[in-house]
């Protein structure tokens, strides 16, 4: 269940641009999610989008489980570095934390190679950590919301021991209920595994970042999130400049 409580599902936050077409960089901002297995309130998970320097971003997934899952599994938290480059998310670096289970995988773009977890490994070209992926989802939503392509938007999650493929496709809008209020949203789900459920509701008003999620397996619903807070991170105008100088 460690796992769970961080990536539960790679792509469980799918949160990266405005909506201006116009706009390149990524806004800054911390979403607090409720989060339960199967009926079982696991606590809260803390997402955090944080501009670094240019182009490049520190998104981090912070646990805060509830004292009986921390009990047995402690809070583990994830870290992906990653820069826009072309438009595109490029992953620089992945951090899992989480006592014995910690990892971390480096990223070099020159060589096409991935370094850690289970030592050096070729990138495919549409390689993504399970946590900055998000970004990179995202993206595809903002493009493709008001004209689903046929075709489901594919990429590569590197793990620390494998890699997986996914695909995902975009489906109706509907409106959905949660603690941080009622949303029209559009749902995109995994249509590459018929054993997995995999379920989001992305929310305009919410710049299409997910306000509900359900992941499982076997037609069973295990994981449920919701929505509990939203909060933009405004930058002071001196703080702006100083990243961009640097």
């Amino acid at each position: 269940m460690k796992r769970l409580l961080l990536p539960l599902l790679p792509i469980l936050l799918a949160l990266g641009l405005p909506l201006s077409a116009s706009a390149t960089s990524l806004p800054e901002f911390k979403a607090v999610y409720a989060a339960e297995w199967k009926g079982i309130k696991l606590g809260e998970i803390v997402i955090r989008l944080t501009r670094e320097q240019g182009e490049c971003y520190r998104y981090e997934s912070e646990a805060k489980p509830v004292a009986l899952v921390r009990m047995f599994y402690g809070k583990p938290q994830e870290i992906s570095r990653f820069c826009l480059v072309d438009g595109a998310v490029e992953p620089r670096q992945f951090v899992y934390e989480a006592g014995k289970d910690s990892f971390q995988l480096d990223f070099n773009w020159n060589v096409h190679k991935v370094f850690g977890g289970e030592g050096e490994r070729d990138l495919p070209d549409d390689a993504q950590d399970r946590l900055g992926m998000h970004q990179a989802v995202r993206l595809w939503v903002i493009q493709h919301v008001d004209d689903p392509p046929e075709e489901p938007y594919a990429f590569t999650v590197v793990q620390d021991d494998k890699m997986d493929k996914y695909q995902l496709a975009l489906r109706d809008k509907e409106t959905v209920e949660v603690p941080n209020g009622t949303f029209d949203a559009v749902r995109l789900e995994r249509v590459d595994r018929k054993d997995r459920i995999a379920r989001f509701w992305l929310a305009e008003s919410r710049e299409y970042m997910p306000v509900k999620v359900e992941t499982g397996k076997d037609g069973d619903v295990e994981l449920k999130m919701s929505l509990r807070e939203f909060k933009m991170i405004e930058r002071e105008p001196s703080d702006t400049a100083s990243d961009d100088a640097g």
